[in-house]
Order: structure tokens, then sequence, then C-alpha cells
């Protein structure tokens, strides 16, 4: 069961690791990626942030959607985490469950403007968050879970 799908473009680090696992219980981990899946010096890096005893996989879009329709993750919590909002619409299109989406993390960059405290955005974000709305999926920005949650059921238009 998919407990959460998180958007944080630096995908697996300490703070996300350690404040979500004590929040959501997770029992796997699966990072969603196509630049991820193909770079070893990353995919050593995220393996190291990851919880002990947690399972741990880092898929490309089409791989990822086969493993989380797997039945055989029903019976595990799984915390999903993509770096941006055009994954997880294309992620969302393929898989049978209804999760929560979690805006936890995007950095400043020259085509982002701030949206909210540690979330950056690019007009093609806010595309893909709109479509995400559209599809009926909630949003909720949080960067951790001791922080303020603010949810978003209809479109963002910021």
């Amino acid at each position: 069961m998919i407990v959460k799908v998180r958007i944080d473009d630096r995908l697996l680090h300490g703070q996300v690791a350690y404040s979500w696992k004590a929040k959501l219980s997770y029992d796997a981990i699966v990072i969603i990626s196509e630049d991820v899946v193909n770079d070893e010096i990353r995919k050593m890096t995220i393996k190291m942030c990851c919880p002990t005893g947690i399972k741990l996989a880092i898929r490309n879009i089409e791989n990822g959607i086969r493993l989380l329709n797997d039945e055989r993750l029903k019976n595990l919590k799984v915390f999903v985490i993509c770096a941006d909002p055009k994954t997880v619409a294309l992620l969302l299109e393929g898989i049978t469950e209804k999760p929560v989406i979690n805006l936890g993390g995007m950095q400043m960059k020259d085509n982002r403007k701030f949206f909210s405290k540690a979330v950056y955005l690019s007009d093609e974000d806010k595309l893909y968050l709109n479509k995400i709305v559209e599809m009926g999926y909630e949003i909720e920005i949080q960067e951790v879970p001791e922080t303020v949650l603010t949810k978003y059921k209809n479109s963002i238009t910021n």
C-alpha cells in the first residue's frame, strides 16, 4: 500500500528518510526517477540515506508503475519519492492506488519562483500540479511532519 507520494527534488536525504519514517512507519521506499536509475553515484548516495531495515527500489517511471502495481507490495507500507510534479503525474496515470501527494521540497532554480516554504515552482511544475489535482488527487504541502500542513483540494493558482 502506498502511504504517501512525495515530491522532493533532492529525493532521499536524511531529513526526509527519518522524519517521515517516524510519521508513516513505512517498510519500503520507491524512488521514481528517469535520471537516477542510470546514475550509479546518485544511487549509491541514496542507498546510504535509506534507514536500516527498509527496502529500497530505484526505478524509472515505467518500471516504477509495474512495481507499485505488484500485488506483493500491497502488504508493505510504501513511501514513494519523485523529483518533480511531471514524474508524479505520469506515475499516477499508471497506478491503481490513490495516495495523498506531498509537495515537500523543490529548491530555487533559475526558472522557479517562491511558492511556499522550501518550495519553488516553475510554470511547468504548476501545470503538472494542476493536472494532478484535476485527476482527483489531494496535494499537501509540508516539508516534514513537524511543519504546518497546507492542503489543496482545488487547482493551485499561484
